[in-house]
């Protein structure tokens, strides 16, 4: 049997792959070639190509790639690496089908030295490999298939992008029961980050039109049938309708610039803080995760993005959070008056792209529930927010106008 795995991986160089023409792809193959990284290869991966020797590693939750947690011995042989992250590192391996295109993974890794250079933004910072370079291409095979498969040439194999960052220490929103004013902060790092890459620019992202920017959003009819429930097809039909109408209409009218993509509660990450008023818990929010959503886009996609997934979390008044992280967005970047009328379309439409392609994606991987993890409540409250009338802005815009 093969008790080593990796062991007969070997690298390509980056430019053998092609970078692809990302503007008429989606990345709806039937699968996302999900690597398969048991924890002996992570452990391998960190050792061969960044030096490090790892004492402790944990896998971390993921919806395609593959994400550890390493913390690392004092001894390491990596010349490019000159002061160790006490908090340790995050080893990723990102699925077959991302890792073709190089110069988009380029680009997250540029924002994220942007955004470390600048100090504007608390993220992961990228590490060089002892070859000097931010990424590799690691040739990795599939999981045994019987007790006698002896050579792993014989099974399934892909390429796929390896890359190191250090670990920022934090709670995750998901699962927490937050006061208001995390939300109104959550609003702040969003508008801070839009902010702090308004004027950044690489050509990785010219050609970037995922299934999950929300501007493809018109095109998920076609996905519509992975809904069962008759009801929730005609909801979310409807939607699509609504938002192609209103949204995508004005689509030229929008501001634009690299947004995040994903701004939600397995991103951003939070610190307990001491309140004296309340014996309830207070948090600070201090950073933000994975840029692998992140593209070309419109600032009010990013907002809206926020906003549906803190209502996912509030306990209390859901459908209150937009005016608190709207109140925070609109302190650090600004949205036209024609931006702002289209939010509650666009919160809507960003719970149907999420419902819709977390069916799909269920279906293909039925055995993937962090896939659904938030499903029955997203319908609950697609279903409230899509039944209250227009008048729900001026419910949010006077609670924003409470923070001035």
């Amino acid at each position: 049997m093969w008790t080593t795995p990796g062991i007969y991986r070997q690298i390509y160089p980056m430019d053998e792959v092609s970078n692809g023409e990302l503007a008429n792809q989606s990345l709806e193959s039937e699968q996302l070639d999900k690597p398969y990284v048991p924890l002996a290869l992570a452990t391998e991966l960190t050792a061969r190509l960044y030096g490090l020797k790892v004492r402790a590693i944990k896998e971390l939750q993921s919806y395609g790639d593959k994400n550890f947690h390493i913390q690392v011995l004092e001894e390491y042989e990596n010349p490019h690496i000159k002061e160790l992250c006490p908090y340790g590192y995050v080893l990723k391996v990102l699925n077959a089908k991302d890792s073709q295109y190089q110069g988009l993974i380029d680009g997250q890794i540029a924002v994220l030295n942007h955004l470390t250079t600048t100090q504007t933004v608390t993220c992961p910072r990228p590490v060089l490999n002892k070859e000097g370079n931010l990424k590799s291409l690691e040739k990795l095979y599939g999981k045994a298939r019987r007790e006698d498969e002896q050579v792993p040439n014989e099974r399934p194999h892909a390429l796929y992008i390896v890359r190191l960052y250090t670990f920022i220490p934090g709670e995750l929103i998901y699962g927490k029961s937050c006061p208001v004013n995390v939300w109104y902060q959550v609003g702040m790092l969003c508008g801070a980050l839009d902010k702090a890459l308004n004027d950044f620019h690489h050509p990785g992202y010219d050609k970037v039109n995922w299934i999950w920017s929300m501007q493809r959003i018109p095109d998920l009819v076609k996905y519509v049938h992975f809904i069962q429930d008759p009801k929730r097809k005609a909801l979310v039909n409807d939607v699509i309708k609504v938002f192609e109408e209103e949204v995508m209409s004005k689509f030229d009218k929008l501001s634009q610039g690299i947004i995040h993509g994903d701004f939600n509660e397995h991103n951003i990450l939070l610190k307990e803080r001491c309140n004296q008023r309340t014996t309830n818990k207070d948090y600070n929010v201090v950073g933000i995760l994975d840029f692998g959503d992140s593209s070309y886009s419109c600032y009010v996609f990013e907002v809206s993005i926020a906003i549906m997934h803190m209502m996912l979390e509030d306990m209390v008044d859901p459908l209150a959070v937009g005016g608190h992280v709207l109140a925070g967005y609109l302190k650090e970047w600004k949205l036209s008056d024609l931006e702002l009328s289209l939010i509650k379309v666009c919160v809507a439409g960003r719970f149907t792209q999420d419902l819709i392609l977390g069916a799909k994606s269920h279906s293909l991987d039925p055995g993937n529930e962090y896939i659904l993890l938030s499903a029955e409540k997203s319908w609950s409250l697609l279903e409230k927010l899509w039944g209250v009338p227009e008048e729900l802005f001026s419910a949010w815009e006077k609670i924003a106008n409470s923070y001035k």
